[in-house]
């Protein structure tokens, strides 16, 4: 007597592990996906605080961008516009409520020139990773993050002219 089975007959284990492998992928996914979210609102928080606050306490009357910067503190750069149209950053340092630490600058922030002159300064041997606003011994600055010709992680400072390099320095690389 023949057997009379379909071809595409799948073994009952092989459904149980085809089935068990995808609830465990999608419980990963959905871990992913919550753990992602929860950093960015970390990241992100007080962000419309400290535009309010800043908006309150100094000639800021429309901001633009509300960005993040480590130093001594972790700073919020509130970057906009004052009423008369000029441009103007303020630094908050995170939850602070002394209108009086506030620093506030007019002073024009040239990204191109900062990034001209770095460029100018470093060669052609390093790598953008990244420019934003930050701070240079509590002076507005720009940061500009690069790896060099070694793969070594380097900070430069410059003015906000972007005409002035404050200080330059890569870390070294132990873990080569």
């Amino acid at each position: 007597m023949k057997r009379r089975y379909s071809r595409f007959t799948v073994p009952k284990w092989a459904k149980i592990t085809l089935l068990a492998v995808s609830a465990v992928l999608l419980l990963l996914l959905g871990c992913g996906i919550y753990v992602y979210y929860t950093t960015q609102d970390k990241r992100t928080a007080g962000f419309e605080d400290s535009e309010n606050f800043v908006a309150e306490h100094t000639d800021l009357d429309e901001a633009d961008e509300v960005t993040r910067f480590n130093g001594e503190h972790v700073y919020h750069v509130v970057t906009g516009k004052q009423a008369d149209g000029q441009e103007a950053i303020a630094y908050r340092i995170k939850g602070e409520k002394d209108p009086k630490k506030i620093i506030y600058t007019t002073e024009p922030a040239d990204e191109q020139q900062a990034k001209g002159s770095w460029q100018s300064a470093c060669g052609n041997n390093c790598e953008l990773d990244d420019i934003r606003l930050g701070l240079y011994e509590d002076e507005p600055a720009w940061e500009i993050t690069f790896r060099d010709g070694e793969d070594r992680l380097g900070y430069s400072y410059y003015t906000l002219d972007g005409l002035e390099q404050l200080e330059s320095f890569a870390l070294s690389n132990q873990y080569k």
